[in-house]
């Protein structure tokens, strides 16, 4: 059902429309290879973070939804707001001018630099996909990559821990959701499975392949209302498959700049309207991690909340 596609491959293009026009997912091998040596560098130091002492890591606690940085607890996220805690925890950073100094874990002086260095990785290859979209959309060179240099986005590391306790009726791993914002480049750590994503016309939910050293590429709510629909945000979730071992993921949730204005850039009639990226993703973010203040204080206001569908 998730379609497997080469980068490299001469009708990419081609095969990503059928894939975001369809179930709204895809693995991608072959995209970025000359950096294998950084991202298992990285994974080692992933896990060493994870394996601090608890009070350790809550010393850099996740700031709130302005800023969306910094360590979220085990069950501290809800993906789906009315379910239990999602059972994980992860690690939120983002660009340099954004990123707090205090945030960053000073126990692993090689944590920081090396970070920085795979969220650059990361933002090159955002681009490389958004140029390609561009394409798909008959859209000039830049007009949607240009919205999302030095943008909003936020990069995390999550780690699924083994699990042996009692699990709440309802409770996942990671429970089901869109994401919030254009596209979201997912890796995988492991061969550990459970993401899975829901197909709307068999009204049912199917594994994504693992490939070892992919990406998994999937549209979010923000690029669904660019696109006017033409693109799918798909549900998606992480069951609690296998939960005898630890699963390790890393995805980049790539969101245009806060002041950009989300708008239909097809030809069709306008199926939404506008929207400030920073006051959708703001309140899609409040209500994961519960902040009943900002959702009552912000349901409306001048910049178009008040439109927010209920995912």
């Amino acid at each position: 059902m998730v379609p497997i596609i080469d980068f490299r491959s001469t009708t990419v293009e081609k095969q990503m429309h059928a894939a975001y026009t369809t179930c709204g997912f895809a693995v991608f091998r072959n995209v970025y290879n000359s950096w294998l040596s950084e991202f298992s560098d990285w994974q080692q130091l992933m896990e060493e973070f994870f394996n601090q002492k608890n009070e350790i890591k809550i010393k850099y606690s996740y700031s709130g939804v302005e800023d969306n940085i910094g360590y979220s607890r085990f069950e501290e996220e809800r993906l789906t707001p009315n379910k239990p805690g999602d059972l994980k925890e992860s690690f939120n950073w983002v660009s340099p001018d954004r990123m707090k100094e205090q945030f960053w874990p000073t126990e692993i002086p090689e944590f920081k630099p090396l970070a920085q260095k795979i969220l650059r990785i990361a933002q090159l290859l955002s681009i490389d996909f958004l140029y390609k979209f561009e394409n798909i959309l008959s859209l000039p060179k830049g007009r949607l990559a240009e919205q999302h240099i030095d943008a909003a986005s936020t990069i995390r590391i999550i780690k699924y821990p083994s699990h042996h306790d009692e699990i709440i009726q309802g409770q996942l791993r990671g429970n089901e959701h869109t994401d919030y914002g254009s596209i979201t480049l997912l890796w995988r750590f492991d061969d550990v499975s459970g993401l899975q994503v829901f197909d709307r016309e068999k009204d049912g939910w199917f594994d994504v392949p693992i490939v070892e050293n992919s990406i998994v590429l999937n549209i979010g709510d923000m690029f669904q209302r660019w696109s006017n629909d033409k693109f799918k945000s798909t549900p998606h979730r992480v069951v609690n498959a296998d939960l005898n071992r630890t699963r390790y993921s890393m995805p980049y949730f790539v969101d245009p700049g806060r002041d950009v204005i989300i708008k239909n850039l097809t030809e069709e009639a306008d199926k939404y309207p506008p929207i400030s990226a920073y006051a959708y993703l703001k309140w899609r973010l409040a209500q994961s991690y519960n902040d009943q203040n900002y959702v009552q204080n912000e349901e409306v206001n001048d910049e178009g909340v008040q439109h927010l569908p209920n995912y």
